[in-house]
């Protein structure tokens, strides 16, 4: 009978102990403060460029363009709200039909949908999209709403929200 080789196994600790400093590097950052919160854009391009387009063009027939969309005249809480509830429903955006569902976007903190509103406010026409404190007070104000069912449910839910002074 050939003796065992045990070489092989020897190779194991010795690699072992190769990889030991990078993992003890990575496990020292554990303690270290968060990073800054996403950007605007940087948040639009992980969670809404997929489906409207890095530069907001949109997708067709699916999805619609936020860059030029007379949608946005309705305001930042529009957008905010929409955020928030998700819409379906056939809508048109300059000129052309989509129909296509856009998912709520509630896991979303108020600060992240702040800095997204703040970055699609490029292409409208706004004096100042809400800030976080808002989002949270549109988020308790349709709380429990279901998803928008197209443009008048949107408009009619904007008449229905409190003042951002909050009377």
């Amino acid at each position: 009978m050939q003796p065992r080789n045990t070489n092989r196994y020897c190779r194991r600790p010795r690699a072992l102990l190769a990889v030991l400093p990078a993992v003890l590097l990575m496990l020292a950052g554990c303690d270290r403060q968060p990073a800054e919160p996403a950007s605007g854009a940087m948040l639009y391009l992980r969670v809404c460029s997929t489906c409207h387009g890095q530069n907001g063009q949109g997708r067709e027939p699916a999805f619609p363009p936020l860059a030029g969309s007379e949608w946005l005249a309705l305001g930042p809480e529009s957008v905010t709200v929409i955020t928030l509830l998700g819409l379906t429903g056939e809508i048109e955006v300059a000129g052309r039909s989509y129909r296509g569902f856009m998912p709520p976007m509630a896991h979303l903190s108020d600060a992240e949908i702040a800095a997204i509103v703040e970055h699609v406010g490029q292409w409208a026409d706004w004096t100042a999209p809400p800030d976080a404190e808002r989002v949270a007070q549109l988020r308790a104000a349709v709380d429990g709403h279901g998803v928008l069912q197209g443009r008048a449910a949107l408009e009619a839910l904007l008449e229905t929200l409190p003042d951002p002074a909050g009377s």
